[in-house]
């Protein structure tokens, strides 16, 4: 399943808030296109912010219902999953406080991930990650 709403033509021109270094966002600048109803400012830009280091900003904005791109990003968290150690703390933490959140989105992934933790062997990466071709 890819997501789609806030992916562009890759041939247009991004028209969203200003962004210093699109691969290496701040949380302001992620929170500030987020809010902007914009375009994806770049290909990939879902993977590019699929870091650890962003899961406290994304896991706010997805839980956020008035967020235009929630789903978008809800994409980005479940990516984040697929390309990162699973010993690494803030993932673990995350999927804690995700776990007991009163919003839905957020609820599913944080109890998805706490799962995949405690029983790697049912970790498969395509489950959380999109592939190439779009599905």
């Amino acid at each position: 399943m890819r997501l789609t709403g806030l992916r562009r033509d890759h041939g247009g021109v991004y028209d969203g808030p200003h962004i210093v270094d699109q691969l290496n966002p701040t949380h302001d600048e992620i929170r500030a296109w987020a809010h902007s109803g914009a375009l994806e400012p770049m290909q990939d830009w879902d993977l590019v912010i699929a870091e650890p280091a962003n899961l406290d900003v994304l896991l706010s904005l997805v839980g956020d219902p008035t967020c235009p791109a929630r789903r978008y990003l809800l994409g980005s968290l479940y990516c984040l999953v697929g390309h990162s150690d699973h010993t690494d703390p803030r993932l673990q933490d995350a999927a804690r406080v995700a776990a007991s959140s009163s919003d839905g989105w957020v609820s599913t992934w944080g109890h998805q991930v706490a799962r995949v933790l405690a029983h790697p062997s049912e970790f498969h990466r395509d489950d959380w990650c999109f592939s190439n071709d779009g599905s």
